[in-house]
Parts: C-alpha cells; sequence; structure tokens
C-alpha cells in the first residue's frame, strides 16, 4: 500500500527591512507630488467690496409715445492685481463682469487660491459695461 501524498503549504511571505523601506519612500515621494500637484493648502484672504447700482425708475408723461430706451449699466473695474484667482473671481462677479483667464501651466488651474493674477485688461479704475469680460494673467503663487 502506498502511502498518501502529503501537500505541503507555500512557505509564509515575509517582506525584507529592503523592501518595507522602498515601499514608504514610494507611498511618500507619491503624497509630496500629489501635493505638488494640487497646490497645498494656503490661507485665504477676505476683502470686502461695495458695488453701486443703477435703478431705473419709468414714469408716465403727457404726450405722444415713444420707444422706451435702453439703460447701459458700468461699473467701475476693480483691482485685482496680486490677488489669488479665487479671490480675484469672485470680486470681478460680484461687480457684474466675466472672467477670461490666460496662463495656468502644463496642467491647468487645478485649485484656483494657489494661482495669483499679475496683470489684467482692462486697467482697473476704468468703467466698463456690466457683462464685459475681463482678461487675467496668472502664475503660480
Amino acid at each position: 500500500m502506498t502511502e498518501p501524498t502529503r501537500v505541503q503549504p507555500p512557505p509564509e511571505r515575509r517582506f525584507s527591512t529592503l523592501g518595507l523601506v522602498l515601499t514608504g519612500a514610494a507611498g511618500f515621494l507619491v503624497g509630496i507630488l500629489l501635493v505638488a500637484a494640487l497646490g497645498g493648502a494656503k490661507g485665504r484672504s477676505t476683502e470686502t467690496v461695495t458695488v453701486a447700482r443703477t435703478t431705473t425708475v419709468t414714469r408716465t408723461v403727457p404726450g405722444p409715445v415713444t420707444n422706451g430706451g435702453t439703460v447701459i449699466v458700468t461699473t467701475a473695474v476693480p483691482d485685482v492685481v496680486g490677488q489669488p484667482l479665487d479671490v480675484a473671481r469672485q470680486r470681478l462677479e460680484r461687480s457684474g463682469f466675466d472672467t477670461d483667464v490666460e496662463g495656468g501651466g502644463l496642467f491647468g488651474v487645478i485649485e484656483e487660491s494657489n494661482w495669483q493674477v499679475v496683470a489684467q485688461s482692462p486697467q482697473p479704475g476704468g468703467q466698463l459695461e456690466q457683462g464685459s469680460t475681463v482678461q487675467v494673467a496668472i502664475e503660480r503663487r
């Protein structure tokens, strides 16, 4: 009679010290790259902005009927140079303007607070029709 064959369990796998160190270093490097790509966390500043509003009042006057007129509302362009992109965009939107961003690097703008406005067009202080677009150029902070 033959003896049954014993099946031996596979040997227990153990990580060497070098393997553990390399795994930890790779994880650390991936974390650093993610923080660099996303820009990390930085404090945000806040600023109070006052916006002028125009109110149109209609009244009936005796005489011939005329067509209604068009009221164009203009607002001073705020100075956003030196501001983080997210703050600049909020200020421009509150003033009634759209924003066109130039720049952003290889991967584009991932976290707006990590980009700073370095130039704008039109220049601050000038009057511009609400709904117009203000162009801002940005650089990484």
